[in-house]
């Protein structure tokens, strides 16, 4: 049976997604920039999408969990083996195109431009590639948004919210994310095509932080305050570098950032739990 080759393994989906790919039977290689400590099934690569190392004549589909720019880049530069492509990219490409902030702006242009890079080297390259577009990622504690805020609750056992946060979200688990790659690598019909992965229950901005602290910050005191006061004290924090977001973050957050599952789960049968922090 081919290898699959996954690059960003270390990252959040590995321990939700290893297992599965070793069930399938086949066996991993696995790129990374540190050692690693060896694993049954799983060989590592020491290297990066800057500075690949060889890859083996019998490697069959490749997964990309980590930057799609990155990925797109590489894939489209290289003439290694693969008859499969699942990458990881972000519902960010439509949530942040309209953001307030340029960084936030240029982030989704650039996932916008690497799908676009990614698919037109699989087809000139004759590799079914597929897009899975995850919303706001949590469950495995090293998420850069939910787990950052329980940290901070836990330190200062007080957080600020404004009152305006309360624009619907969709947070979707790392499991439900990894069981989706899984399906989509049985799916023959995903070809070409790229599917949003939200979780499976809509739910308030504030009320996802509210039960997300009485779960892993229970001490821990959620204030809403007035949105006009809370940008200031944003302004002073950022000023100081102390900021614990931005001010796209801030804008975003009175809006409602939906995405359909529709896609995924006609297509590969996804159907992602509720919010359960």
């Amino acid at each position: 049976m081919s290898r699959i080759l996954v690059i960003g393994l270390t990252g959040q989906l590995r321990e939700s997604l290893l297992p599965g790919l070793l069930e399938m039977g086949g066996p991993v290689l696995a790129l990374s920039r540190h050692e690693q400590q060896p694993q049954p099934g799983v060989e590592w690569m020491l290297g990066s999408l800057q500075s690949m190392p060889a890859i083996p004549a019998d490697v069959g589909a490749v997964l990309s969990l980590g930057p799609l720019d990155a990925f797109a880049a590489w894939f489209d530069s290289s003439d290694a083996p693969g008859s499969r492509v699942i990458a990881l990219g972000s519902t960010g490409q439509a949530d942040k195109l309209g953001s307030v902030d340029p960084a936030e702006r240029e982030l989704a242009q650039r996932l916008r431009a690497a799908e676009s890079r990614l698919f037109a080297a699989g087809e000139r390259r004759g590799i079914p590639v597929t897009v899975l577009r995850p919303t706001l990622l949590y469950g495995s504690g090293r998420d850069l948004s939910l787990s950052r805020l329980v940290e901070l609750g836990r330190r200062w056992g007080l957080l600020l919210l404004p009152s305006s946060a309360t624009g619907l979200r969709q947070p979707v688990h790392v499991e439900d994310v990894a069981g989706a790659i899984l399906a989509c690598l049985q799916a023959g019909q995903t070809s070409g095509r790229a599917y949003d992965l939200p979780g499976g229950e809509v739910i308030a901005f504030d009320a996802m932080v509210r039960r997300t602290l009485a779960r892993h910050a229970p001490g821990c005191r959620l204030l809403s305050v007035p949105t006009g006061l809370f940008s200031a004290g944003l302004r002073v924090a950022s000023a100081l570098r102390r900021a614990p977001i931005n001010r796209g973050l801030l804008a975003r957050l009175q809006r409602d950032q939906l995405a359909d599952p529709g896609a995924a789960r006609d297509a590969f049968g996804y159907r992602p739990r509720r919010f359960e922090p």
